[in-house]
């Protein structure tokens, strides 16, 4: 039998009157709130604002890993047309060399036996003599540049110093895109700070009022298949807590919980929440079945997984765990969508 809790939506309405939004979007605190109501909207403000922050870091984090697979594979392409283009620098050199030395040898290329023997002061001349014109003849029919290979040595040159001009571009990249983590990383750590101060002002009465629900699923169906597999592994979950940037197994984010529940059934998602909402099928709200995936607030930065028409599992926030909530009241609903048919 389903054991629910009222859900506090009185809560959030008097947060408009508790904070005010600063210019950066951040939220501020007017006036330290006193009341339960106050508290409990203050710690679920600071909550949702430390979980959008979140995911703006993860999102940020594959970002970066994508800018530096690309900085790593320019800097690959750099090295090999480096030796492309000393290899084909290497034929125009060694064919200019051959030049030069049938150059130097230009005095005895005319020569037949015949004349050696004829000009020769000595046997040794005449053994000298012949040999360079043997060698002579040799380099002068090989001493003109390889077709094409002064325009092949270019073209490779040039391809060099583009590739070498990608890749300290790529890393250019990355190196603002580790700066740009860190500040984020540090507006995390300053928005969490604030979540544990506001859940650390609430008393043990007033924290179980974030529960919300006692519902553990004894009378959830579980459907078959792939979708049957989701839900009883979520079902699992509930109790363990919530931890920016968790993928389990023994804690979790909201998208982290969504993306391994569905990596569970072979199923590859984003990682944040705002990109698993551009995933699927959508759906209305009067159609939500078991598998389907709830996102909320603009932008996107939470997600809950449906179990039924009515309810669904998610990790909530910072000093709460995974539990099942009624959907309507984890907070507005964005968007919802189908990954399974």
């Amino acid at each position: 039998m389903r054991r629910l809790v009222a859900p506090l939506c009185g809560v959030v309405v008097l947060t408009a009157t508790l904070l005010v939004a600063s210019p950066a979007g951040a939220v501020s605190v007017a006036a330290q709130p006193t009341t339960v109501a106050g508290l409990l909207a203050h710690y679920r403000d600071l909550s949702q604002e430390a979980e959008r922050v979140n995911e703006d870091l993860l999102a940020m984090q594959e970002n970066l890993a994508g800018h530096q697979q690309a900085a790593d594979a320019a800097t690959k392409a750099a090295k090999d047309a480096a030796a492309a283009a000393d290899a084909a620098s290497g034929t125009v050199n060694a064919a200019q060399d051959l030049d030069e030395v049938a150059d130097a040898l230009s005095s005895h290329r005319d020569l037949d036996a015949l004349s050696a023997f004829a000009a020769s002061t000595s046997p040794d001349d005449l053994l000298g003599k012949l040999a360079a014109a043997n060698l002579a003849q040799r380099l002068t029919g090989g001493r003109d540049i390889p077709p094409g290979a002064l325009a092949t040595a270019q073209a490779a040159a040039d391809k060099a110093a583009a590739a070498r001009a990608s890749a300290a571009k790529a890393s250019a990249k990355v190196t603002r895109g580790a700066a740009d983590m860190r500040e984020r990383q540090a507006d995390l750590d300053a928005q969490i700070a604030e979540v544990r101060k506001a859940l650390d002002n609430l008393t043990p009465d007033q924290r179980a009022l974030l529960s919300g629900s006692e519902n553990y699923g004894d009378d959830v169906v579980i459907p078959a298949g792939n979708l049957g597999g989701i839900i009883k592994f979520v079902m699992s979950q509930m109790g363990k807590p919530y931890l920016w940037g968790a993928v389990g197994p023994s804690s979790y984010d909201c998208s982290g919980l969504v993306q391994t529940a569905y990596k569970k059934a072979g199923v590859t998602l984003p990682r944040v929440s705002r990109q698993q909402a551009t995933v699927g099928l959508v759906v209305p709200r009067s159609q939500v079945r078991a598998g389907d995936l709830i996102f909320f607030y603009r932008p996107v930065h939470h997600v809950a997984i449906a179990v039924d028409n009515d309810l669904a599992v998610h990790a909530p926030s910072f000093g709460e765990t995974v539990k099942i909530t009624p959907i309507d009241a984890i907070g507005p609903v964005t968007i919802i969508r189908r990954i399974l048919a």
